[in-house]
């Protein structure tokens, strides 16, 4: 009886211990945004300006070896660009990025540091494009923030084999877009992967930036090395020191995990989505590419977007005579007033879920590539992601997507891999199996210029449709067919 006595005595002892050590323990604590974060939180809706050496070449990326005159901006260029301002702010939204300085390393600043910019005795219009967005940035109200390209392609330093030489002519370059143009609130860097991350020296030149610019919120592109649906709380922070995370041109996940790690510290880092307002994905203006998304798409984008303490960054690109597209405007502001931001009101304080025809569509297919539903399964062709896509496992393949309704609908749009479905056939489900309501001819191939790979199919039936449910049968592909949207009118 004493060995039992004392066995529960040592028993309660150590339960007793242990009570008492989780009382004492400290709680762990959550990071929470920053003031310069909350701020950017805050504002939450933006617009990117891709504008520079491309536009002018009519590509995406260039290789730094056009000369500068090619760079021919009107007269008017300065009261252009602070039109894109006033657009933005009637549209809504909250900031400007402008892309100071993309892969090509041509510079939309008089920089000291190179001739390669908008200064170069070759231009005729010497407006400095960085003045005149930043100018009426601080005149309107709008944020006005910057994109800077890490990977350089025309600078002579970025080749050294010693990395520093060029770090020390960015550290030049930043110091001139720091100091020059007024409160810069965010410092966007891409082209990362061109390098060695230890090859930046990011903490460096981050705490050079603070020096200069302490709200300014930072990040590199690529932050965590991973797409969003691939993202987990506790992830490393790849490209560290980072105020947010991007990963363009992807959406946030719906429960979009916050808190990341580098060196075992914890930090609290939002998504910044930068969304195209080009269906093919064309970040720079092209004459060729008259697509737009609709007002029903650029909600569901903005729902999707700043749910959850993120931001969305929706690029407008303006053309060589210095306009933005007129429809793509039109199409903003239609989108302003339908949820009540036009000029600068305040963002409602919840947002009504988007309800087009495919809003809560569910889809399955008849094979997935590899099997990897998380990367390529069928909802992808459903959601509001054009960046993601289901891909099918076999050249012949299908997709069934269900509505949560029934809905009428006779126009189809169709974003797809380029080129990757040849012909088609559109069905519904009736009591003698699937019957065909549409088919295609075979496709002519296309050579859209996207920079995504993007194709597009667009098509009315014969006579509107009434369902909840129907069949997409690819009958001839390139082997290995994608849709990255289905939209239905």
């Amino acid at each position: 009886m004493r060995r039992l006595t004392y066995i529960y005595k040592t028993a309660c002892s150590f339960c007793l211990g242990a009570m008492l050590y989780a009382c004492s323990a400290p709680e762990r604590q959550v990071p929470q945004p920053t003031k310069g974060q909350q701020a950017m939180i805050d504002r939450k809706y933006g617009m990117f300006l891709h504008f520079g050496m491309n536009t002018y070449l009519n590509v995406e990326w260039s290789d730094g070896t056009a000369p500068a005159s090619t760079y021919a901006p009107p007269a008017d260029m300065a009261e252009k660009a602070a039109g894109w301002v006033k657009n933005a702010k009637r549209a809504g939204m909250r900031s400007i990025v402008l892309t100071t300085k993309h892969h090509d390393g041509f510079c939309l600043w008089d920089s000291k540091y190179t001739e390669y910019d908008i200064a170069n005795p070759t231009i005729e219009n010497k407006v400095d494009i960085v003045k005149a967005v930043s100018d009426a940035c601080h005149k309107e109200g709008v944020a006005f923030s910057v994109y800077y390209s890490l990977w350089d392609r025309h600078e002579p330093s970025y080749q050294k084999s010693d990395k520093r030489v060029y770090i020390q002519y960015m550290k030049n370059q930043l110091q001139e877009l720091m100091t020059q143009y007024g409160t810069v609130h965010e410092l966007w860097f891409d082209g990362a992967w061109d390098r060695k991350t230890e090859d930046w020296h990011l903490q460096e030149v981050y705490d050079f930036v603070k020096s200069m610019q302490p709200d300014c919120q930072i990040s590199t592109n690529w932050t965590i090395g991973k797409r969003p649906v691939d993202m987990q709380e506790g992830d490393s922070i790849i490209y560290f020191p980072s105020d947010f995370r991007l990963w363009d041109p992807f959406l946030p996940v719906k429960d979009d995990p916050k808190i990341y790690k580098h060196s075992g510290k914890e930090y609290y880092l939002p998504f910044e989505s930068t969304q195209t307002i080009s269906v093919i994905g064309s970040w720079f203006n092209h004459p060729e590419d008259s697509t737009i998304r609709d007002v029903e798409e650029l909600e569901e984008i903005f729902y999707v977007s700043t749910s959850n303490d993120n931001c969305l960054l929706l690029n407008i690109p303006p053309a060589t005579n210095g306009e933005q597209n007129p429809k793509a405007i039109e199409n903003v502001m239609q989108l302003a007033r339908l949820l009540g931001i036009e000029g600068g009101k305040e963002f409602p304080k919840k947002l009504n879920r988007p309800q087009s025809i495919t809003t809560d569509a569910k889809a399955m297919a008849s094979s997935v590539h590899k099997n990897d539903t998380l990367h390529h399964g069928a909802a992808y062709a459903v959601d509001s992601d054009v960046s993601t896509s289901w891909t099918a496992g076999d050249s012949l393949a299908w997709i069934t997507v269900a509505l949560d309704r029934e809905a009428t609908f006779d126009k189809f749009f169709i974003i797809e891999g380029e080129n990757s479905i040849r012909k088609f056939a559109i069905e519904v489900e009736k009591e003698d199996g699937w019957i065909p309501v549409y088919q295609s001819d075979v496709l002519p191939e296309t050579r859209l210029n996207s920079f995504m790979g993007y194709g597009t199919i667009e098509f009315s039936l014969p006579e509107p449709l009434s369902t909840g449910r129907f069949r997409m049968s690819i009958q001839q592909s390139n082997g290995r067919p994608s849709i990255y949207s289905i939209r239905l009118k």
